[in-house]
């Protein structure tokens, strides 16, 4: 045995040398030798490729003009953003090296890559491969989890909330709602950067008025089995006034002829990404937060203060007299070229560096600070987040785990349109997508049929069934609980925006086999105001499993429940067993701004949390 050991050990030495001296002789038999800098990459990076010449005609031709290399997959070549076919490579005097840049495609299959370079027959050419790999995302606790968010950097002992059962409340009342919707975890806006003076904080541009309550909050959400997220606005400052020691981002406009500051902190400020990452760090460290979470993780506007890093990165071809215009005329030439030319291969180019330029933050934040818990990132949705900087793929190689999706300020029509688009691009292995709807009526359009928190919910079913290519969204946000109490409601009720919130998550958990059972509300009889009517509710367990201690009610946001059965409390429901409960009410309130249609909203006590199906009936 030992014999035989001894003799494997001395076979696998000869092999190991007899490569190593293969190796040696193609290096320095090889005409041209190119390589990546690195093995392995992300889907946000570049993958940066060296070469080496060593062939001394080849040498001199190729020091003033690039030679091209391909990449290819499966034998396939593959084509990049802006239908870039191939690579320069062109001489770096500093490195003594030729070297190239190729931008990963949008959403790059995961697997082995080639490069290649064709030059005469008499030139040997030696290439090395690389792989393209997806980030391992960090494991939810629930998977499939329903979110409520409060985006209101106030401090939180002025907040002057209403409980769900309409007193006065602290801040408390929070985690009330978060109950009153039946959702795992609350979202808190807990950093902002506002400049209220001419002389504001520069060494801690953060509001400071909540950070010492964020572990009592935290604290408050666990004792009532829920999680505690918070999250800070990246790129974007509040206030009348600047901070001196920010560059700001700028936009071009042409009415002005000029070049224009705006109030977002520029991509390439590196002040901001240390401050993003301090702030960080405290949430991080706080051991009552269980979700970190960050919103304007983008371009918030502007970014032609960078078009000279894009044009290098990119490769982008320029005028002959590129180095002789000024920083504006740059960005003068640069803005006609993507808006008044139409350079659609251009436009696609910028959407990618600049998702790649806020990947690379990304991943410097998570990777300098460690980051222990779940991150999410709140993203546009429309073009998949591309038009301000945001790729959902290459933020979740970055360091997302959530992609928290805004379906907001959208009409039904263009959701279908936008869905289609993620839809076609995105599969669950290469992202864990939530999906989120504001409380605004306006931004549902003023619809009264269906009502707007009907539509609100119709939006966010439809999009956890359709954003995905292969399954669906396995979690859901309701944006937020501000507005739901104190914004653009009317004519609806806070509750009946947020009991169809409730809904939407109810509905997400059913999808996903979580709640078991299905639910039908029967009217029995027109419903006149102030005269009472009659209902049943129908409960069935549609899963394979006994359950137990199942509580029903109902709310009636316009009216009064009446009469109820005393069986309200199910104690055992078998699978495919069904109960009926029946409920009398009355519609009191007028309902004539709501379109003439009043909800009726079905309450599941199950499992310690609240579980609600809705509709909504004319009122004669």
């Amino acid at each position: 045995m030992n014999k035989i050991l001894k003799l494997s050990g001395i076979l696998f030495l000869i092999i190991c040398v007899i490569s190593g001296i293969y190796v040696f002789i193609t290096r320095i038999t090889t005409d041209v030798k190119i390589y990546p800098v690195k093995k392995r990459y992300m889907r946000w990076e570049f993958i940066e490729l060296n070469a080496v010449i060593k062939n001394k005609k080849l040498r001199e031709e190729y020091k003033t003009s690039p030679f091209f290399v391909h990449i290819s997959r499966d034998n396939e070549n593959v084509v990049t953003v802006g239908n870039v076919e191939q690579v320069s490579m062109r001489f770096d005097e500093k490195k003594n090296l030729w070297v190239g840049k190729w931008p990963c495609p949008w959403a790059a299959p995961v697997g082995r890559y080639a490069i290649s370079a064709s030059f005469s027959e008499d030139i040997s050419v030696s290439a090395e491969d690389f792989l393209i790999f997806a980030r391992k995302r960090k494991k939810l606790d629930p998977e499939i989890f329903g979110v409520l968010t409060f985006e209101n950097a106030a401090p939180v002992d002025k907040l002057g909330l209403r409980s769900p059962a309409g007193a006065e409340s602290d801040w408390k009342t929070l985690f009330d709602w978060t109950e009153f919707v039946g959702a795992d975890a609350f979202w808190y806006l807990a950093g902002q950067t506002k400049a209220e003076s001419a002389s504001p904080d520069e060494t801690f541009p953060w509001r400071t008025e909540n950070i010492s309550k964020l572990s009592q909050m935290g604290a408050e959400a666990h004792k009532r089995g829920q999680k505690f997220g918070a999250y800070l606005i990246a790129y974007l400052t509040f206030g009348k006034y600047k901070y001196k020691n920010y560059s700001y981002a700028c936009d071009y406009s042409s009415s002005e002829k000029g070049v224009v500051e705006t109030s977002a902190v520029s991509l390439g400020d590196e002040k901001r990404v240390s401050d993003i990452i301090e702030f960080v760090k405290l949430l991080n460290e706080c051991k009552e937060v269980d979700y970190i979470g960050m919103d304007y993780i983008r371009n918030a506007f502007g970014g032609y203060e960078l078009v000279e890093e894009f044009i290098s990165d990119m490769d982008i071809p320029v005028p002959v007299y590129w180095t002789k215009l000024s920083y504006v005329q740059k960005i003068s030439w640069f803005a006609n070229e993507k808006i008044s030319a139409g350079n659609k291969h251009l436009v696609e180019q910028w959407y990618w560096w600049r998702a790649h330029k806020v990947s690379s933050i990304l991943h410097r934040i998570t990777t300098e600070v460690k980051l222990k818990k779940p991150l999410w990132v709140f993203t546009l949705s429309w073009e998949k987040g591309w038009h301000h900087g945001q790729d959902p793929v290459m933020f979740s190689d970055a360091g997302a785990d959530i992609i928290s999706v805004m379906i907001y300020e959208a009409t039904r029509k263009q959701l279908d349109y936008l869905l289609k688009g993620w839809n076609a691009y995105v599969s669950t292995d290469d992202v864990n997508l939530a999906v989120g709807n504001v409380v605004d009526w306006p931004l549902h359009q003023r619809t009264l049929n269906p009502a707007g928190p009907e539509e609100f919910y119709n939006r966010l079913v439809k999009s956890v069934e359709q954003i995905y290519k292969d399954g669906k969204a396995k979690g859901v946000f309701i944006h937020d609980l501000q507005r739901a109490l104190k914004g653009r409601k009317e004519p609806y009720s806070s509750k009946e925006w947020l009991l169809a919130g409730s809904a939407a998550i109810t509905t997400l958990k059913k999808e996903h086999s979580v709640f078991p059972f299905d639910i039908k509300i029967n009217v029995l009889n027109n419903i006149r105001r102030n005269e009472e009517f009659d209902f049943n509710i129908l409960i069935e367990n549609i899963s394979g499993d006994k359950h137990t201690d199942i509580g029903l009610s109902v709310i009636l946001p316009d009216g009064i429940i009446t009469g109820i059965e005393k069986e309200n409390i199910i104690e055992e429901l078998s699978p495919g067993a069904h109960k009926t409960i029946k409920f009398k009410g009355i519609i009191r309130n007028s309902v004539v701004k709501k379109g003439g249609k009043s909800m009726i909203a079905v309450r599941v006590d199950w499992k310690g949390k609240n579980w609600t199906v809705f509709d909504y009936y004319d009122i004669k």
